[in-house]
């Protein structure tokens, strides 16, 4: 019988990462909101908490419409529209919302994880790498680029990004268990074996 490691590294794909409540990383407060924008953005996040996300969205964008420097609106609507799968509707949410906060790597990040689900990989590792460069310190664009360095066989460059987002964040599980299937897939099987169970230690912990 294989041992769990064995097994996982045998069937190993990468997991992205889409982060959904990093609000606080966007730079205008929502006291900064128009006249009754703040109200809707409210009543939405209310919805939004009830996984109501069709109702919120009309919220966040009648929000948006109150007040088009909204930035918190504009960020709820662009990770609504992205649980509703309207993948388009969510770039342009966050395009929208890089004109306003360029300075967000989080937006950055954002509007990458939705161009991967519209299959736009070279968007996605250029709005990645701005958003890296942005914030250099943000372990989530290095993991995701890793992924997508993965799946186009480039598995050094994958794993110097998987390495990349552990040395930030060394609790980050999913980042150990690519960086050991990239061991893997490059002959480091010690290695591979080792970073899987560290990531299996930090699951059980």
């Amino acid at each position: 019988m294989p041992c769990p490691a064995c097994t996982f590294l045998m069937h190993f794909r990468p997991v992205l990462v889409i982060p959904v409540l990093l609000v606080f990383l966007v730079s205008s407060p929502v006291a900064a909101a128009g006249p009754g924008a703040e109200e809707a953005w409210e009543a939405g996040k209310a919805l939004w908490d009830e996984r109501r996300y069709d109702e919120a969205l009309l919220l966040f964008e009648n929000a948006t419409r109150l007040d088009p420097l909204f930035t918190d609106a504009w960020y709820y609507a662009g990770l609504t529209l992205a649980r509703l799968e309207r993948y388009e509707e969510a770039v342009a949410a966050y395009e929208t919302l890089g004109t306003l906060d360029p300075a967000s790597a989080v937006v950055w990040f954002n509007k990458g994880t939705n161009l991967v689900r519209l299959n736009r990989t070279d968007e996605a590792r250029a709005a990645y790498e701005k958003a890296i460069e942005l914030d250099p310190a943000y372990a989530f664009p290095w993991y995701n680029l890793g992924n997508l360095h993965a799946d186009a066989g480039k598995f050094r460059e994958a794993l110097e990004a998987y390495d990349t987002a552990i040395r930030i964040d060394p609790t980050f599980v999913p980042a150990w268990k690519g960086l050991a299937g990239m061991q893997a897939k490059l002959g480091k099987v010690t290695e591979s074996v080792h970073s899987f169970e560290i990531a299996r230690d930090l699951e059980n912990s």
